[in-house]
């Protein structure tokens, strides 16, 4: 696959993604987590493409690497406002 084909697939990913879900979290934090989910969906494709073929699909692994770049490009449209502000948080005794 070339950059230009594997840009063209996370392209039409993102507009399907944005058709679907068209909100993103503006708090930072949350929107990290949604590409790392994706990236956990990708590493566990990866870990049966290597060890537990039989729970593979034809063109898992190829998806869910699409999904994670997608993600990722959402994630960075987004950059000029984002919520860094942090989270309400309390002490475990």
């Amino acid at each position: 696959m070339t950059l230009d084909e594997a840009i063209e697939l996370i392209r039409a990913e993102v507009a399907k993604a944005t058709a679907k879900f068209p909100t993103w979290p503006t708090r930072v934090i949350d929107a990290g987590n949604v590409v790392s989910e994706e990236a956990g969906e990708l590493a566990k494709a990866c870990l049966q493409a290597t060890y537990e073929k039989h729970k593979l699909e034809p063109g898992d692994l190829e998806m869910e690497a699409i999904q994670t770049g997608a993600m990722a490009v959402r994630f960075l449209m987004s950059m000029s406002v984002y919520d860094f502000s942090e989270g309400p948080q309390h002490e475990q005794r």
